[in-house]
């Protein structure tokens, strides 16, 4: 069926209606076809493999396999050569989610984009727990008594879901989890059923969203020539961007096929704002969606299982899905970092150049818009080299901090059990010989300036520490932010040197050693949850 863009309503109906029936398909398929297979490959991975060996083997398959293709695939300028370091350095921080770019992305064509679009839809978050949900084993949850020792090798070691240990956890469960053996065998089935259930809602949850995503961005686009004449004159189809952009902002990856990214677009508030609820959406605010949902499907259809889902989630394990009282703790800590980034931001860059040609409310959307994207998004609508000093730093904390921070005014005690305790004691030399994760960033950034160091000399401006640290942390979040790479800085010391601006992240100017290394900090960063319990054994005090 031949459908215009320039029927943007037609074009919804046909979009939804076929996306509902592929939706169905898949679901049959995999019940039928995938899942019994992938429950033997879980039952391998879970008895052989350690959580920490399947994600590094998942990321660096992708980002070897992407590689390749990307090399394959012919781009659309003609003069551009691609080398494999960058096509590597590509494909790992589209799967990582880092959206560092060693080349500019209008080079690219668009089979490399619709590339780049896959890896990150493959490697984002809540793909990934997707994943995990359908890859677990049935008696998985046979006895509760054991979930406390037991981990998902697929979705994340990082299981912050409740613990009996934890008083915020305590008040919300009360005996109905801690300590009851009534009704076992119902409980197993009715646990059995609520994963299945939390599963069905994930995926359906995915799919709306990048459907509605892409169908709001599309119809911004067919209404709002401004924006629309921005891809006609750099040759991008419309339904290309709005699906690459919305893949990249619920994914949290950052990736846009302009060489600007949403720069470009500053003057067009309304797509700024129909981008921050897909980025919140995936990320951060994700534990506070999934809940409203579940909580809106167990009122509508009063069905046990999703009651069971809010109200057991320490038994379900799925680290996204909180208690009311955490969930709310941890949206009101997402929404007081946005609020402080945009006051201070707006307080210190208000009449700078940061925001040159942009009206108030213009100004406010585009800092609304880098506060969201400063938490692991990476989509900047403004140039980041002219931020002012102390909101770089602001910027650079924010990246720093996992999208699970939040802020419990409960002490925990240490009532933990007896399976526990034990499990802690096994991890305890470990931890103890593992850095911290601030350690290591430190060691990321001394290397890459022995690497750099005759840049450093040559060209201190660019080649600042302060620069190298915000690239540095930028990748180990896995946010994307950069402070690019300026001639006119290099021309102030070197005035008789040939350079040109390409628009490009800073690591774009690096060495391959230096960019490997970066490379290495993205694939660090987005397994970062497994080295969170490190360092503990060095005392400051």
């Amino acid at each position: 069926m031949a459908v215009s863009l320039n029927q943007p309503l037609n074009f919804a109906c046909w979009f939804i209606l076929n996306s509902t029936h592929s939706f169905a398909r898949v679901s049959r398929y995999w019940h039928k076809n995938i899942a019994p297979v992938s429950r033997h490959v879980h039952q391998i991975m879970a008895l052989h493999l350690s959580p920490f060996w399947i994600q590094l083997s998942y990321f660096v398959s992708l980002a070897l396999l992407g590689s390749l293709v990307l090399m394959i695939l012919k781009p659309s300028n003609p003069a551009f050569s691609p080398r494999y370091v960058d096509m590597l350095f590509m494909s790992t921080s589209a799967v990582t989610l880092s959206s560092l770019s060693s080349v500019e992305m209008e080079n690219f064509s668009s089979s490399q984009i619709a590339v780049l679009t896959l890896w990150m839809f493959l490697g984002g978050e809540v793909f990934v727990s997707l994943l995990g949900l359908l890859l677990r084993k049935d008696d998985r949850y046979g006895d509760p008594g054991t979930a406390d020792n037991r981990v998902d090798p697929v979705v994340d070691a990082e299981l912050e879901s409740t613990d009996p240990s934890n008083a915020v956890d305590r008040m919300e469960l009360g005996p109905a989890v801690i300590g009851s053996d009534a009704s076992l065998s119902d409980g197993k089935d009715l646990r059995l059923r609520s994963v299945t259930y939390l599963g069905y809602v994930v995926m359906v949850y995915l799919l709306l969203i990048h459907v509605a995503g892409s169908l709001s961005i599309l119809l911004y686009m067919a209404s709002v020539s401004s924006a629309r004449d921005v891809l006609k004159r750099k040759g991008i189809h419309v339904f290309l961007f709005s699906l690459s952009t919305t893949v990249s902002s619920f994914a949290n990856a950052g990736f846009i096929p302009t060489n600007e990214n949403m720069a470009i677009f500053k003057t067009n508030p309304g797509l700024l704002l129909l981008i921050i609820p897909q980025i919140l959406a995936g990320n951060t605010l994700f534990p506070l969606f999934l809940g409203l949902v579940i909580w809106a499907l167990m009122r509508l259809s009063g069905a046990a299982e999703f009651e069971y889902l809010l109200k057991n989630s320490r038994e379900i394990r799925f680290r996204h899905l909180l208690p009311k009282l955490r969930t709310a703790f941890l949206s009101l800590t997402v929404l007081s970092f946005i609020a402080a980034m945009v006051v201070l931001f707006c307080s210190l860059d208000w009449s700078s150049a940061v925001f040159d040609g942009l009206n108030p409310y213009q100004k406010i959307v585009s800092a609304l818009f880098m506060a969201v994207n400063t938490r692991h998004a990476g989509e900047n609508s403004i140039d980041v080299s002219l931020v002012s000093p102390a909101v770089l730093v602001l910027f650079i904390v924010m990246m720093y901090l996992p999208s699970s921070t939040t802020f419990l005014p409960i002490q925990e005690d240490d009532t933990s059990s007896v399976g526990n305790k034990k499990s802690k004691r096994k991890r305890w030399l470990v931890q103890n010989l593992i850095l911290s994760p601030l350690s290591y960033i430190v060691i990321f950034v001394i290397a890459i300036s022995i690497i750099e160091r005759r840049k450093l000399s040559r060209d201190p401006l660019n080649f600042s520490i302060l620069n190298i640290s915000f690239e540095v942390m930028s990748a180990y979040g896995t946010v994307g932010l950069s402070t690019g790479y300026s001639c006119a800085r290099l021309l102030q010391l070197h005035p008789d040197v040939k350079c040109q601006d390409k628009l490009y992240s800073f690591v774009g100017a690096w060495s391959d050693e230096g960019k490997l290394i970066l490379a290495f900090v993205m694939l660090y960063g987005r397994l970062k949850k497994f080295s969170w319990g490190g360092g503990k054994a060095w005392k400051i005090i």
